[in-house]
């Protein structure tokens, strides 16, 4: 009852203000979490501590209350009714602890006048007041029906009595304790742990607005939020480059393909009127269908490029040694350098085994070959270096600046000074495609003069 009677309006409280707040924010709810835990945590470690201090006097005591009162009965078994009642009188006077009493048909021995009429009959124990020492102190005892009476057996339950009460408002104020510095650092950490969710989600609140280069702020612990934000950074760097890719092939088409749809559309305007007067060739119509299948074999490529980024032609992969088509690609190149006085040399360094597309790899290196051919100017040196992770094609033409070595790999990206060569952009973005699709990496490097291009598929 005591117990109740102190934690019911602080039990009434924190039962209010959990109904109350069911629907709280997540800080709240990480809040009553760790203060729940807190609170069960810190009544079970009281409910230990009772039981080990006030528990066990009470059980102490209780044992010994009920070895005493065997003690008696068996004495009151074995011996004389006088004797019984001169060793009962003696060990009454010389007990401090307990009361004992006893009282049969005629006279009550022991410290009090008579057995009390609200005590219950053992093994049942109940608590009664006792004038004793001019005041009125608790007592806790049984009465024993003997063969000639009965006796009555208690003890001082005062001390303990105010010792429980004493360890109940402790664990009260300890729970209370408890109660606020749960709030309080439950609230505190689950208002940082918020803070940081609330940055994360501001960061996507303006990329979703349109502000792709917005970032999530690190901190200097180096925690798991910030290993959140580091790949979510990576991630919307990756979407800024893809939208700038985006961006890039629609500015890219719609400045290369807006020429040839324009010569294409004058001459079938010509062509319209020749066919009034009957002068449309054969010539003219070829012309047309040229420039028709360039721009064609253009979105034809971009449609590949698609298909093996999304590596989906893995199917025909099979062990290919790459010197062999290293070889075949540098033959077939050999007489257009033939054509520009350009010197190809060729060093094979060991043998690159591995499970691959033979002619996608072909068609790479071709690509890789023709670019350099292409770009690096006549009577220009070319090496290509074939080891065991991969190969690299290196020039001494003019190269390419380091600003552009990442935008080269993008769709439809030229450079400027590219720009009156024939092609559309493709070659080196496929060529990426190709050595991804096959777990490698490309690199472009500077060769001081030229470029140099290093593919390595890994061990």
């Amino acid at each position: 009852m005591a117990i109740t009677h102190y934690l019911k309006p602080y039990v009434a409280w924190v039962t209010g203000w959990w109904r109350n707040n069911h629907q709280a924010s997540s800080v709240w709810r990480l809040t009553r979490l760790y203060t729940g835990l807190l609170m069960l945590v810190v009544g079970i470690l009281l409910w230990v501590l009772y039981q080990l201090s006030v528990g066990q006097l009470g059980r102490s005591q209780t044992l010994q209350l009920n070895q005493l009162q065997q003690q008696q009965q068996v004495l009151a078994e074995e011996l004389s009714q006088v004797d019984f009642i001169r060793q009962f009188e003696q060990q009454a006077e010389q007990s401090r602890q307990f009361i004992m009493v006893y009282s049969d048909t005629h006279t009550t021995y022991g410290r009090l006048a008579a057995i009390p009429k609200r005590v219950t009959a053992c093994p049942q124990i109940a608590r009664f007041p006792v004038y004793n020492y001019n005041e009125i102190r608790l007592f806790s005892g049984c009465v024993q029906s003997l063969d000639n009476g009965r006796l009555l057996v208690a003890t001082d339950d005062e001390a303990l009595f105010d010792l429980r009460e004493q360890f109940i408002q402790a664990s009260v104020a300890a729970l209370a304790l408890a109660l606020a510095l749960g709030l309080i650092t439950g609230w505190f950490f689950s208002a940082q742990v918020l803070r940081r969710v609330n940055s994360i989600n501001e960061i996507a609140l303006k990329v979703e607005a349109g502000e792709l280069s917005a970032r999530v702020p690190l901190s200097k612990r180096n925690d798991e939020f910030d290993h959140m934000a580091t790949h979510i950074n990576k991630m919307l760097l990756q979407v800024e480059h893809s939208f700038d890719a985006i961006t890039g092939v629609t500015d890219a088409i719609a400045h290369d393909l807006r020429t040839p749809l324009g010569r294409l559309r004058l001459r079938l305007e010509q062509a319209l009127l020749d066919a009034e007067k009957q002068h449309v060739t054969s010539e003219q119509l070829s012309s047309m269908l040229a420039e028709l299948d360039g721009i064609l074999a253009t979105f034809t490529a971009m449609l590949e490029l698609t298909r093996l980024e999304q590596q989906q032609q893995k199917a025909n992969f099979k062990p290919l040694d790459l010197v062999n088509i290293a070889e075949d690609a540098i033959e077939l190149i050999q007489p257009l350098a033939q054509q520009r006085n350009q010197v190809l040399n060729v060093e094979i360094k060991q043998a690159c085994k591995l499970q691959g597309d033979a002619t996608l790899l072909f068609r790479a290196i071709y690509n890789l070959l023709e670019n350099a051919s292409k770009y690096a100017g006549e009577q220009s040196q070319i090496k290509l270096t074939v080891n065991a992770t991969g190969f690299s094609l290196s020039d001494n033409g003019p190269g390419i600046p380091e600003s552009e070595t990442d935008k080269v790999f993008q769709r439809l990206y030229r450079l400027e000074s590219s720009r009156n060569s024939p092609g559309y952009g493709l070659g080196l973005p496929l060529v990426r495609a190709i050595i991804r699709l096959h777990e490698g990496e490309v690199k472009l490097q500077s060769n001081q003069p030229g470029l140099t291009v290093l593919v390595n598929f890994g061990e």
